[in-house]
């Protein structure tokens, strides 16, 4: 039996908590995320929900010419980094910045997004199952969803072998909100029971590291 789940906290200071996000080392997994989104179809027009301070944004675009994300995130904190992230990277035409809560996006249009991506969001959310019912509502017909997030381990042990061997190196406040991250998040089933509500098949979730699952799902042309 895994760990219950424990969401996470409100931030006392939230930018404090931007930038300590920030100074964590998130280079590899980045790119990793990036490489494994382009082994499929992509499109033209992306939507990142969570984007943090846009570091996948940012490096999709230097790997993909044709593309223009639409980058969302709800605490204003972390897109006054992204932005100045975006610029120094000379992508401001091609990163659009929006405030919004990924649980509710009514302001979006439905169905506009050749594909949604998000890194490391749904465990932020109080009801995660809401954030990729948008993240369902925004894709296209026969277009994308590449949502990756950790999954949470089985017991205190195993999330503390996990700080050490991801964190160790980082601040005490960098090791404590990996903490939180790991035990706010889901575990692979919870994931695919939300997932089997919205018509993405269980073989479209899978773990995909030690502390990782990954949904990788086209939308049918018609639902």
């Amino acid at each position: 039996m895994p760990i219950p789940r424990t969401p996470e906290p409100k931030p006392e200071n939230a930018y404090q908590e931007a930038l300590e996000y920030q100074r964590m080392n998130h280079e590899s997994v980045n790119r990793r995320f990036v490489e494994e989104l382009l082994a499929g179809p992509i499109g033209p027009r992306l939507i990142d929900l969570g984007c943090g301070p846009a570091g996948i944004p940012i490096e999709l675009c230097r790997q993909v010419e044709e593309v223009e994300i639409l980058a969302i995130d709800e605490e204003v904190e972390m897109l006054e980094l992204a932005k100045r992230e975006i610029d120094a990277a000379g992508l401001l035409e091609r990163v659009m910045l929006a405030q919004g809560d990924a649980c509710d996006l009514d302001w979006l249009d439905s169905e506009v997004a050749d594909t949604v991506i998000s890194n490391s969001l749904l465990h932020h959310l109080d009801t995660p199952s809401d954030g990729l019912t948008t993240a369902v509502t925004l894709t296209k017909p026969g277009g994308r969803i590449f949502i990756r997030d950790l999954a949470r381990p089985t017991s205190t042990d195993e999330v503390e072998q996990l700080v050490s061997d991801y964190s160790g190196k980082e601040s005490d406040e960098a090791q404590q909100l990996f903490r939180q991250s790991l035990h706010a998040a889901l575990t692979i089933d919870e994931i695919r029971e939300i997932g089997r509500g919205l018509g993405i098949q269980n073989d479209h979730v899978q773990m995909t590291s030690d502390r990782h699952w990954t949904i990788d799902w086209a939308k049918p042309q018609s639902q």
